[in-house]
């Protein structure tokens, strides 16, 4: 697979953490400590978007006047509804 060279910069006082970290987890590689943190940047990534949607399913479901009822007994209640069409 083809590379690239990326390179970046950090502060000074970073440098010890940083060396500690890639040694950690990557056995001092910074390249694949590098891929590691990209996976888990996606990982939060894909944390942040569900709990935006979640917050986006409460608010709908207040403004549908359900705030109340659980959110698996209207998922109940429309696919019972959908069975039926």
């Amino acid at each position: 697979m083809p590379s690239v060279t990326v390179g970046f910069s950090i502060p000074e006082e970073d440098q010890g953490r940083l060396d500690h970290l890639v040694e950690h987890f990557a056995g001092g590689n910074r390249s694949a400590f590098l891929r590691l943190a990209m996976k888990q940047m996606a990982v939060l990534e894909r944390a942040e978007q569900l709990r935006d949607l979640q917050a986006f399913g409460v608010r709908q479901r207040a403004a549908a006047g359900h705030a109340d009822v659980p959110a698996e007994e209207i998922v109940h209640r429309v696919l019972a509804q959908k069975r039926r069409e």
